[in-house]
């Protein structure tokens, strides 16, 4: 009987020290610009990393992994498209999932292009203003002969 005693004791005891020590994230905040959404958060002491991932509804699209420094951590994802997303951390190695859900916009700005469409309007107007003053010019020399 005392060595099925100690058999149990053997097999609980490292899921109690396990579940003793977990470290927990104590705050998660995250904010969104355009498309791409930051994270900062701090850590109960004892961590020096943390899992953060990114889902959009269901299903993960991302992950990563933060340092932890004086119990502080923060990152950031990009994501393609405006939507509603979940973003669950966890101290890297196990403890208690602590969750915020965030929506992202499109991004207003327009794109920068190849595109020189100035440069051809300056050259085309230039170009305008000299055939016009070789035009007086051309007249007024008829007109003197």
């Amino acid at each position: 009987m005392k060595k099925l005693g100690l058999l149990i004791l053997l097999l609980v005891l490292p899921f109690a020290v396990n579940a003793a020590t977990s470290i927990n994230v104590k705050s998660l905040d995250a904010s969104v610009s355009g498309t791409t959404i930051n994270y900062n958060g701090e850590m109960e002491d004892g961590s020096v990393a943390v899992m953060c991932k990114l889902y959009d509804g269901d299903n993960e699209i991302d992950y990563l992994s933060s340092q932890v420094n004086s119990n502080k951590f923060e990152g950031s994802f990009s994501v393609d498209k405006a939507g509603t997303y979940k973003l669950r951390c966890a101290n890297y190695e196990g403890g208690e999932i602590k969750e915020v859900e965030v929506t992202t916009t499109e991004n207003k700005t327009n794109p920068t292009t190849g595109d020189t469409i100035y440069t051809y309007i300056a050259i085309g107007a230039g170009a305008l203003i000299v055939i016009g003053i070789i035009v007086v010019i051309l007249t007024r020399k008829k007109k003197d002969k």
